[in-house]
């Protein structure tokens, strides 16, 4: 009986210091936030405000007093770091530390550069150059938002990596949901400056939905195998 009751209460070795080292990464992109809070008092307002608005923007992203561009570089910064821990954190599972940081890191370049590059390339095809400013101002909305969410998914994975399936699962929901969001805002955008349909067809087949269905599919595929 002693031995039993022991034996339930014997501490399990855990990888401590890894989780360690993403706390402080965490901390880190919590004091980002902090600090263009501090710039910006109504920043995280202005930030969930301008996500689910559909209207025209200027180019900085938010309504009221634009935010300093160093400040709000911390706030994509804090995208970045977050989106990757995700990433981090779904393939340290099954793999190295060494070689998750490498994946984790292709992913962020991928998914960033396709975001940045895309209404770049269709504002080069149809000759509009309006789109430029506003979809950059949408990028920043979107990541902002996105930054806010993943930040906070992060701490919590992170501190109760038994639920590992559960927070994996909605990283992907997340991270899914942010792009298809951003499409339509974009969609909106090009309706309201009164592109032509023909554009509107290339821009989302081929540089929105085209890489959304290939991203959608090797996450399928990801989660059939862990099935």
């Amino acid at each position: 009986m002693q031995l039993s009751l022991l034996t339930s209460f014997q501490l399990i070795e855990r990888d401590t210091q890894l989780n360690s080292y993403l706390l402080l990464i965490i901390l880190l992109c919590f004091a980002f936030v902090g600090i263009a809070r501090v710039a910006q008092p109504d920043l995280i307002t202005q930030t969930f405000v301008g996500f689910f608005k559909m209207k025209r923007i200027d180019n900085s992203g938010f309504e009221g007093n634009k935010l300093q561009p160093s400040m709000t570089a911390l706030i994509i910064l804090n995208y970045l770091v977050s989106l990757g821990m995700g990433a981090f954190l779904i393939l340290a599972k099954d793999n190295s530390a060494w070689l998750a940081v490498n994946f984790s890191f292709l992913i962020i370049l991928t998914l960033t550069s396709l975001q940045v590059i895309n209404f770049r390339l269709a504002s080069l095809l149809s000759g509009e150059k309006p789109i430029l400013d506003m979809m950059s101002a949408i990028n920043k909305q979107v990541w902002s938002f996105g930054g806010f969410l993943l930040l906070v998914l992060s701490l919590f994975w992170v501190l109760n990596q038994e639920s590992h399936i559960h927070f994996e699962r909605l990283y992907v929901l997340i991270v899914m949901a942010l792009m298809i969001w951003r499409m339509v805002k974009g969609l909106r955008l090009a309706l309201q400056l009164r592109y032509k349909w023909y554009y509107l067809i290339l821009y989302l087949c081929t540089l929105e939905i085209l890489p959304l269905f290939i991203l959608s599919k090797l996450a399928l595929e990801y989660f059939a195998k862990m099935v």
